[in-house]
């Protein structure tokens, strides 16, 4: 073997070596091994957002509303009409500043009636296909003065202001993942899916397993 020919097998040998890292690093990003829950939220981490217990709400309970929300609705959430009288509730126990091991996906409803029910609707779906830890959930949907779609099973309302960013340079959440003591864990843009949302809904319930009683 000439000298010219081992120089160029070195060669080869080194690039090898220098491109290995490529590949994992490509492979650990796909598979999620090694990087940081985090940095995999599929909205914005710890936005900067007052907490629950500041929010300034009223706290609102409908006679025909059901906190079963994994039974079985064969028909559109549209269906039900919003005549049960709605009367002032109590807030959940998160926005009290009390642990009630339990997290809420939290969100303003849309002045259009056809667009509110439709966003109502997505997230009661996501929120049954939980299967048994569906009670580890909630679902607060949050209207200035009043509500123009029919009320889901399961669905806490409030009225009042949804609370802006402390950050005035983020972008408007259209959806909060909001953590068992009332902080907001995830924001979420108008362009987030139920997939998405779901990946990190099941995510946090499984590295924040209940306590046993």
């Amino acid at each position: 073997m000439t000298h010219v020919m081992r120089q160029r097998l070195k060669l080869v040998a080194l690039l090898g070596l220098l491109s290995a890292p490529l590949p994992l690093a490509w492979a650990m990003l796909s598979a999620q091994v090694g990087i940081p829950e985090g940095r995999v939220a599929n909205g914005a981490l710890l936005p900067k957002v007052k907490p629950l217990t500041d929010w300034s709400l009223d706290y609102l309970v409908t006679e025909s509303a059901t906190d079963n929300v994994t039974e079985s609705a064969t028909g559109n959430a549209t269906d039900s009409a919003v005549s049960a009288k709605e009367a002032p509730g109590m807030p959940p126990l998160a926005a009290r500043g009390a642990d009630e091991q339990r997290f809420w996906l939290s969100w303003p409803e849309p002045n259009q009636p056809q667009l509110a029910a439709a966003q109502a609707e997505r997230w009661w779906r996501l929120h049954r296909a939980l299967g048994k830890e569906a009670p580890r959930l909630g679902r607060l949907v949050v209207a200035e003065k009043a509500f123009v779609h029919p009320q889901v099973p399961g669905e806490q309302r409030a009225l009042g202001r949804w609370p802006a960013p402390n950050d005035t340079t983020s972008a408007p959440h259209q959806l909060r993942l909001i953590d068992p003591h009332g902080q907001v864990v995830v924001a979420y843009g108008p362009e987030i899916t139920p997939q998405a949302v779901m990946k990190d809904v099941r995510r946090l319930l499984k590295r924040n397993p209940v306590a046993p009683r």
